[in-house]
């Protein structure tokens, strides 16, 4: 920790007074800083940085998917207004501090309040947290961008090996084995045509007999069910799933029709497009895809393929390493080492094609995507509000969710924006940075959604299913949905190398800001390191490459999970409540408009008021609304098995995980407690209120 902070609160008299001058003198003769601590080349570099770090892969893969679920145009409604009240606040104010002090997270915490220098650090505890993980994302999207360097994608039907297992099947397979109007009634099973009568007897079900319940032709064929009847235009009789009722005759009786294919296909109003076989499990007739788990090729490549998972996978039976994934994590931290190795005059380069290309992406994808059929049908899941949709905003769970997308997307409390910042010109209007960078974020989400809901609704589509049986959120949006999608299209190969380009830059650029922020905290506490810091860098890459090896066993999925469930929730939203109100009232928030005009902006009166409100009242009350709808959505960790959608940790895993949440907790405490020793020690002042408030060495860069 080096030398404690000194402060200038204490007075003293005589000797008293003579000794604490020379002991403040003495430390800053210890604690001199060379002054060759960096800076961006351009303003350029910092903005596209911020954009950068601010636009990662939740933008992609989360938003969307909590777009669908909490009603599409209604969740924008509630997601603006958390950027308004919350999301754009912390971010313009750590861009202030950052910028003001020039100096990362636990510098700029131990001078602006010695007892809270801790914060500082259990930042930086949560950053490294995240580090560890977040780089393993992008070390499977490495691993898949090379696996589909082949003509035909590996994910793209059900071959004949261990990396696809009996219920593996694509939609391509499935329409060939219906379409064969030789022998009986046939689907995908088994990695080969299987009549339906028997996949039906292997899951204890009966098939309805063909002649009565399903027709042939014209094929796919397709079920005769209460649905059918509306296709003519009739109702469903209550008393039979094959009967019509066609209106009533003169005695006010019901006229019946039993619905026969002939029937059926006779009606020149009928336009079938999808179909499938069926099972009877005695009470009801269910497609295949409900009567038993069928999976999907590009779910089990991922699962089997790529994790490498079998059956027997657990937190007990994590398996051994698998050394593709290895060698892809290996890359990953390379990748970062040589981007950071000369720090922000050479990540700050790099970022023109990490924080750009992935714009150029999206566009492609959304006119391609757009151009698919059933996109429409996607989109308007978007973004049509309907009546249900809206009344979805008395839930509470909405604004909580809205709040923390924003929350997590443009990514306060972290300490990688005062990171950046802190390389800043002193005099750069990190105001005007702060509002466009926001607004770029949002509506980068924003536009991410209407590319990937063009792909569900074609997928949805070419799958004769519905929007919600097609979404998923997080990981298996984008290695299992999207992949699947991929295949389907005209010259797969192209499309997934795009994406998963595309999903390699948007990660990268987060993971460069906290890499950034954890080897610029260390060369900050030794100042002497920073002649070396392509040494520091290449540890620190070393020691996080070491600590992911974990999550390339074939149970890594376990561990990858846990992490992400726990590192960053509920402690990430008290580091920013203690943040803000810090700043607001420890420091005082006329002490940041003050440093606000010293670095030469003018804010115009209609935005002081927006940021005193916001400041002061409305994001503090926003974040401790969120963070107790945390506690009271809590669910324990879980994650998918081969076998299982939802395997639930055991609860010595789960303590593992609170233990993991806690952890940058207990370091604002401790490192509080050991200032006041040092400084009881060296004779200063440990009052309480000198203990809140700047010392000596806080001021401008």
């Amino acid at each position: 920790m080096g030398h404690g902070e000194g402060t200038g609160g204490g007075k003293g008299s005589g000797k008293g007074a003579l000794a604490s001058k020379e002991i403040s003198k003495s430390q800053e003769v210890l604690d001199a800083e060379p002054t060759d601590r960096g800076n961006w080349d351009n303003q350029c570099d910092f903005f596209l940085s911020c954009l950068g770090y601010a636009v990662g892969l939740g933008n992609v893969w989360r938003f969307p998917y909590l777009c669908y679920q909490h009603g599409g145009a209604t969740f924008l409604i509630a997601y603006v207004v958390m950027l308004l009240v919350a999301g754009l606040p912390l971010f313009f104010l750590e861009l202030t501090i950052g910028q003001y002090s020039g100096k990362g997270p636990i510098k700029l915490f131990g001078r602006v309040a010695p007892a809270m220098k801790g914060l500082g650090h259990a930042m930086l505890v949560i950053t490294f947290l995240v580090v560890i993980y977040y780089n393993m994302i992008i070390a499977w999207t490495i691993f898949y961008t090379f696996m589909g360097f082949t003509s035909e994608l590996p994910w793209s039907k059900c071959y004949d090996t261990d990396l696809f297992g009996e219920n593996c099947y694509t939609v391509a397979q499935d329409n060939e084995c219906l379409n064969n109007t030789q022998g009986p009634l046939s689907a995908f099973w088994r990695k080969e045509c299987t009549p339906v009568e028997d996949l039906c007897q292997h899951f204890n079900m009966t098939m309805p007999r063909a002649d009565e319940r399903v027709c042939r032709k014209p094929v796919p064929p397709f079920l005769l069910d209460m649905e059918a009847c509306k296709l003519i235009k009739l109702e469903p009789f209550k008393n039979g799933p094959a009967r019509c009722k066609n209106g009533t005759n003169e005695e006010g009786e019901d006229m019946i029709i039993n619905l026969s294919c002939n029937i059926l296909f006779n009606s020149k109003e009928i336009e079938l497009t999808n179909g499938s076989a069926s099972c009877a499990d005695g009470y009801q007739d269910l497609p295949l895809n409900k009567a038993y788990k069928r999976v999907t090729a590009s779910e089990d490549y991922f699962k089997r393929g790529m994790l490498g998972m079998d059956s027997e996978t657990t937190w007990l039976n994590m398996g051994g390493l698998k050394w593709e994934l290895v060698l892809c994590l290996a890359g990953a931290w390379a990748i970062v080492c040589l981007c950071l190795i000369k720090g922000v005059q050479s990540s700050g380069k790099v970022v023109y094609f990490t924080a750009l290309f992935p714009y150029l992406v999206l566009t492609i994808l959304l006119i391609h995507g757009a151009m698919l059929e059933g996109a429409y049908k996607g989109i308007e899941y978007y973004v049509y509000p309907t009546a249900d949709k809206v009344a979805k905003l008395n839930n509470v769970k909405v604004w909580s969710d809205a709040a923390t997308q924003i929350f997590y997307s443009l990514g306060p409390s972290f300490g990688g924006l005062i990171t950046l910042a802190s390389y800043n010109r002193f005099d750069n209007n990190c105001h005007r940075d702060a509002i466009l960078i926001a607004f770029a974020n949002c509506g980068t989400s924003i536009f991410a959604g209407f590319v990937i809901f063009s792909i569900i609704g074609f997928m949805a589509n070419s799958a004769g299913l519905e929007v919600e049986d097609v979404i998923k959120g997080g990981t298996g949006l984008a290695f299992i949905a999207y992949p699947d999608a991929v295949a389907q299209m005209p010259v797969p190969p192209l499309w997934s190398f795009l994406f998963f380009t595309m999903l390699i830059t948007l990660g990268l650029d987060s993971q460069f800001t906290m890499t950034e922020t954890v080897t610029t905290a260390v060369l900050d506490q030794w100042p002497k390191l920073r002649d070396h810091k392509g040494k520091v860098v290449t540890a620190a890459s070393f020691v996080g490459f070491i600590l992911g090896l974990s999550m390339c066993s074939r149970g890594g999925i376990f561990m990858f999970e846990l992490i992400n469930w726990y590192s960053a929730s509920w402690s990430l939203l008290l580091l920013a409540i203690i943040e803000v109100i810090l700043l607001m009232y420890g420091y005082g928030f006329r002490r940041v408009f003050e440093n606000i005009e010293e670095m030469g902006m003018r804010l115009p009166k209609f935005m002081k008021w927006y940021w005193m409100a916001t400041w002061l009242v409305l994001t503090p009350g926003i974040l401790t609304f969120v963070l107790i709808m945390t506690f009271v959505q809590y669910t324990p960790a879980y994650t998918f098995r081969i076998d299982v959608d939802k395997y639930v940790f055991p609860v010595g895993i789960q303590l593992l995980g609170w233990l993991m949440a806690l952890l940058p907790i207990v370091f604002i405490p401790f490192i509080g407690f050991l200032q006041y020793r040092k400084r009881k020690a060296a004779g200063q002042s440990t009052e309480l209120r000198d203990m809140f408030s700047p010392n000596n060495k806080w001021g401008p860069a």
